[in-house]
């Protein structure tokens, strides 16, 4: 092999992504994601936040760790449990959620993963026409909570009806979304 041959041969190291643009890339692609399935296991907008943060330094300081030959999402989610499951202990504010529930959040996380980029704004879509066809009462909360991204006690206040009430209708809203959704072939 000739000095040329073998210069050409040679990738430049220039020429593929550092570990923090990889890196970077995953955490922007699961980022909805993992917030997502931290709120359901949380259901506290503040701890949950903290829970994604810790979460994000934990998965860059374990990042080499990580086997590139399976998914991002479930390793990134299994960081994310463990965390919340910590945070939760240390601030004594929330309980965990049951184990059995969290494997039924992280198969239908899964199963989201697989929707294509070219479908998720379809997904988005749809769910934002569940929502339009919520009664105003559900949706008001609905939008309150999760586009104001605000607690239970702030939907309340904003609300001008008592937290149990705001809960009781988050539920019921949830179940109509998820009718709906069901309805349109999205969930099972």
């Amino acid at each position: 092999m000739s000095d040329r041959e073998f210069e050409s041969s040679q990738a430049d190291p220039r020429d593929s992504p550092s570990a923090e643009e990889v890196f970077e890339v995953l955490m922007r692609q699961n980022a909805g994601h993992l917030m997502a399935f931290i709120r359901a296991v949380v259901r506290n907008n503040a701890l949950a936040e903290d829970v994604f943060q810790e979460t994000f330094m934990v998965a860059w300081r374990r990042f080499e760790d990580f086997d590139r030959d399976r998914p991002f999402g479930p390793w990134l989610r299994g960081i994310a449990h463990r965390t919340a499951l910590g945070l939760m202990r240390k601030t004594r504010r929330e309980f965990a959620v049951d184990t059995s529930i969290v494997e039924v959040l992280e198969s239908h996380a899964a199963r989201y993963e697989r929707i294509s980029m070219s479908e998720d704004a379809g997904v988005v879509d749809m769910l934002n026409e569940c929502v339009g066809r919520l009664p105003d009462r559900y949706r008001e909360v609905i939008e309150v909570l999760y586009r104001g991204r605000r607690s239970i006690a702030e939907v309340a206040e904003a609300t001008d009806v008592g937290a149990e009430a705001v809960k009781k209708r988050l539920q019921r809203a949830r179940g109509m979304i998820a009718d709906c959704l069901r309805m349109k072939g999205l969930l099972a």
